[in-house]
């Protein structure tokens, strides 16, 4: 059961910053490209809040043996779906070292607070797990919507550990 929602986790939260993260790799972002991640982040997040009808315009083609649909936000250096049921919306990154995971993260963070309306949006504090280097969570005050932003590391080959990035946001139930 943890796993499942720890990957549940991780593909949703992706999907929301998975909008406002660089391509992997990427050492500058143009201000075009930020703006229009935080836009990403922000459209998505006016979805989980508004709920089901507004979350139908964010589903884009099916993602094959999954019951998730894609974003239909462009999302670089994520992996983003929209669950059927149009509960959650998750993302999750690829594998990368510490480093490239720690920018990435700080990088989705900054995009994050940009993109979400303070008036609507806070920062509450977020359940620790095993497998977390970091995780910010943001809830909606009025529709009770969240949005998870996980640093994840675990074992790897070798004894090294490998890292990734999960957003998972999700409508009030």
């Amino acid at each position: 059961m943890h796993h499942s929602r720890s990957f549940l986790t991780v593909l949703v939260l992706l999907a929301v910053l998975a909008g406002a993260t660089p391509v992997i790799g990427a050492d500058d972002t143009s201000p075009s490209d930020t703006s229009q991640k935080v836009n990403v982040v922000r459209q998505v997040a006016i979805a989980l809040a508004a709920g089901t009808e507004a979350m139908k315009n964010l589903r884009g083609p099916p993602i094959e043996r999954s019951n998730l649909d894609r974003l239909m936000l462009p999302t670089p250096g994520m992996d983003c779906g929209i669950a059927r049921s149009l509960i959650y919306v998750a993302c999750h990154s690829a594998t990368l070292n510490k480093n490239e995971a720690e920018a990435l993260f700080g990088q989705i963070m900054d995009d994050v607070q940009t993109a979400l309306p303070s008036d609507g949006w806070t920062p509450v504090e977020a359940v620790p797990h095993a497998d977390l280097i970091r995780i910010r969570s943001y809830y909606h005050l009025k529709s009770g919507a969240q949005i998870d932003i996980d640093l994840v590391a675990q074992p790897g080959w070798e004894a090294q550990p490998v890292y990734w990035l999960r957003v998972y946001g999700w409508k009030r139930f």
